[in-house]
């Protein structure tokens, strides 16, 4: 291979990989569309979207607290690809868990879905 072409074949890995890097972080823009709880009431199902035009939702991760999870959202790898995108997610509910948190960038998290102490139906923080 002449040095000309060897190099152009590595400046292309270079962008590639730099720009695969640069993608499949955490997003803040995450919306709740949806979400329904299974007869047991041990898993629940979340149907999400991102708020802007540009992106898409590959999973998530959850961390739990005493009575409260929260949950950070992962786009997918490359400029707005459909690639592994996903929409609906199922969680784990712990019997002690009442509050759900949604990850806002530097805002922290916030509270998206909480158990209502009387009913023990899950509602949407308004």
């Amino acid at each position: 291979m002449r040095k000309q072409t060897r190099i152009i074949v590595l400046s292309l890995i270079i962008i590639s990989s730099l720009l695969l890097l640069s993608t499949g972080r955490k997003i803040a823009g995450v919306m709740l569309s949806d979400y329904s709880i299974s007869k047991d009431g041990k898993v629940m199902t979340l149907r999400v979207g991102v708020a802007s035009s540009i992106g898409y939702i590959r999973t998530l991760k959850e961390s739990q607290g005493e009575n409260k999870k929260y949950i950070a959202f992962y786009s997918t790898y490359g400029l707005n690809s459909k690639i592994g995108a996903k929409s609906e997610f199922q969680i784990d509910l712990n019997p002690s868990c009442n509050e759900i948190y949604f990850y806002r960038g530097n805002d922290g998290y916030e509270l998206i879905l909480y158990k209502n102490e009387d009913s023990k139906d899950w509602e949407l923080a308004r």
